[in-house]
């Protein structure tokens, strides 16, 4: 059930969508910090809101919103200058598959940090556990991460939005 892409990943047995984002993917050394699952929390609620408006919307709240949007943008930017290098990645419900010069291993637990827009300093940060990996050419590896360590119910309906959101975009370009 995905979306063609020219991106040869690994398939995922979900709903999923294919991007380059920026991704970056680390050791886990203990648990999954709770400062990061509740940042990604809050920024999975901003990307499972709604984004349709009414064409009755007030123009004065268009302009608040945006106005808000700038000074949300503006303070992630400081707490997070760097950015990971854009990943061929391919995002489902309950796990994520990427290309990446680092040779992960199977059952090996990873902090994969992306940033749902290339645009934007909002990022995720998922405990990710390797559940497979393959030779994806002369100097990469192709992995497959089970991601449903980083959710509790309600984190993973935002989640599941955001994802079938892009999934339904990827279609309509094809």
């Amino acid at each position: 059930m995905q979306a063609s892409s020219p991106i040869a990943l690994p398939q995922l047995d979900t709903v999923s969508f294919d991007a380059e984002l920026p991704l970056a993917a680390k050791v886990l050394d203990g648990e999954y910090p709770p400062r990061m699952q509740r940042e990604t929390r809050l920024s999975l609620r901003v990307l499972a809101a709604p984004t349709e408006t009414p064409d009755d919307t007030n123009p004065v709240m268009l302009r608040l919103e945006a106005k808000l949007d700038l000074a949300l943008e503006v303070s992630l930017l400081e707490r997070h200058p760097d950015r990971p290098n854009n990943t061929p990645c391919r995002l489902g419900l309950n796990s994520i598959a990427w290309r990446d010069q680092q040779n992960w291993q199977p059952g090996q637990r990873l902090l994969l940090c992306l940033h749902p827009n290339p645009d934007s300093a909002l990022s995720l940060c998922l405990c990710g556990v390797i559940a497979s990996n393959q030779p994806g050419g002369e100097r990469d590896y192709l992995l497959t991460a089970d991601i449903h360590e980083s959710f509790d119910t309600d984190t993973h309906l935002l989640w599941e939005k955001w994802v079938f959101r892009r999934h339904r975009r990827a279609i309509q370009e094809r």
